[in-house]
C-alpha cells in the first residue's frame, strides 16, 4: 500500500514552501501554523514569519508584540506564545537546535504527540506516526472503521510510518486526505488506494469516519467603541493584543453608530455594533498608533467600519 501511496505523492503533491526543505525549524513553524488553519491562509504568514525570524535563534530573542503582530489574523494566539517559549527553551537547553528525540520534543511548550511525530518524521525521517483530521479520514475509510478508535488509528499510522520512508508516507497520507479523500465528495476514482479501501468497496464513504459532534454555536453580541484621532486610538491590551473597548451593553458616553461586523472564533458567532465617540470613563485604556501594535483580525474589521 505504501508503495502506491508514495508514488502518487511524488507525482501529485502540491508545491508548498515548507516541502522545499527538511530544515527542522521550518518544518516546526509550518506545522504549528497549519494547526486548525487552511493551507491557503498559512502561505503568506509562513513567508513573512520566516523573513522576520529566519532562524530559531532569532525567534528565541524576539519580543512578544513583534511575534504577535506577525501572527495577527491566524488566530489561536497561544500557538505563537508556545512557539516563543519553546524557541527559548531550545536555545537554552538544546544548543539552538530542534531536538530529534521524542521525549525532548514532547516536553516543549505546545508540542503534543502529533507535532512531535510530524517533526521527527518529516524533518528527521524517523518512523514516528502522525494522526490529524486528514489521516484519520484516510485510514478510517481504508480499513472501514465505522466507530471512533484512536488506538487503532495510531497503531495503523505507526505501521505505515515504519513500512517505508517516513517523511514521504506521512506527507502522502495528509496530502491524500486534503486533496482526494475529502470529507465531502471524495475523488475515489483517482485515489491510488482505491483497490484497498473498504469504504469505497462497500459504498460507505459518506459514513466513514463517524462524524464528530460539534458544539452548539454560541452567539455573542458586543458594542465596540472607536475613539481616535490622527491614527491614534484609545485601546487596551488583552492577552498581548490591542483592541478597542468592547462591551456587552453600550456604556456612558457620546456615540454615533457607524457600522457593524461579524466574526467567528471556533463555535462562537460574534456580532459587533461599532460606534464612534468618546468614552466617559477611560481608565485602563491607552492611546496607541493602530499600525504599530499587534491587533486581531476582529479589531481590524471594527476599525474598517469606523474609517472614513
Amino acid at each position: 500500500m505504501t508503495g502506491a501511496l508514495v508514488a502518487w505523492f511524488e507525482e501529485n503533491q502540491r508545491d508548498l514552501p515548507w516541502r522545499r526543505t527538511y530544515d527542522p525549524y521550518h518544518v516546526w513553524i509550518s506545522e504549528v501554523m497549519l494547526q486548525q488553519t487552511q493551507v491557503e491562509t498559512v502561505l503568506p504568514y509562513y513567508a513573512r514569519f520566516l523573513k522576520e525570524f529566519p532562524t530559531l535563534e532569532a525567534l528565541a530573542i524576539a519580543d512578544e508584540p513583534k511575534v504577535l503582530g506577525l501572527w495577527a489574523g491566524l488566530g489561536y494566539y497561544s500557538r505563537a506564545r508556545n512557539l516563543m517559549a519553546a524557541a527559548r527553551e531550545i536555545a537554552a537547553r538544546h544548543g539552538g537546535r530542534v531536538p530529534s528525540d521524542y521525549d525532548a520534543l514532547i516536553a516543549l511548550p505546545g508540542v503534543g504527540r502529533y507535532m512531535a511525530g510530524a517533526i521527527l518524521s518529516i524533518a528527521f525521517n524517523k518512523p514516528y506516526p502522525i494522526v490529524d483530521g486528514n489521516v484519520r479520514r484516510v485510514l478510517s475509510r481504508i480499513f472501514g472503521w465505522t466507530d471512533e478508535n484512536p488506538k487503532a488509528l495510531w497503531e495503523a499510522a505507526t505501521r505505515l510510518a515504519q513500512s517505508a520512508e517516513p517523511r514521504l508516507v506521512n506527507q502522502a497520507l495528509m496530502e491524500l486526505g486534503a486533496t482526494v479523500c475529502s470529507f465531502k465528495s471524495p475523488r475515489c476514482m483517482v485515489c491510488p488506494l482505491q483497490g484497498e479501501c473498504v469504504a469505497f468497496k462497500t459504498g460507505m464513504q459518506d459514513r466513514i469516519p463517524p462524524a464528530k459532534k460539534r458544539p452548539a454555536a454560541v452567539h455573542v453580541r458586543l458594542c465596540a467603541i472607536v475613539q481616535g484621532t490622527n491614527g491614534r486610538y484609545l485601546m487596551k491590551c488583552a492577552d498581548g493584543l490591542w483592541e478597542f473597548p468592547m462591551f456587552a451593553e453600550l456604556p456612558a458616553g457620546a456615540f454615533n453608530e457607524v457600522g457593524s461586523c461579524r466574526h467567528t472564533i471556533t463555535h462562537h458567532r460574534i456580532s459587533v455594533t461599532v460606534y464612534a465617540g468618546s468614552l466617559a470613563q477611560q481608565n485602563g485604556y491607552a492611546w496607541k498608533e493602530f499600525e504599530n501594535v499587534p491587533v486581531s483580525s476582529l479589531t481590524r474589521k471594527i476599525r474598517g467600519q469606523a474609517s472614513p
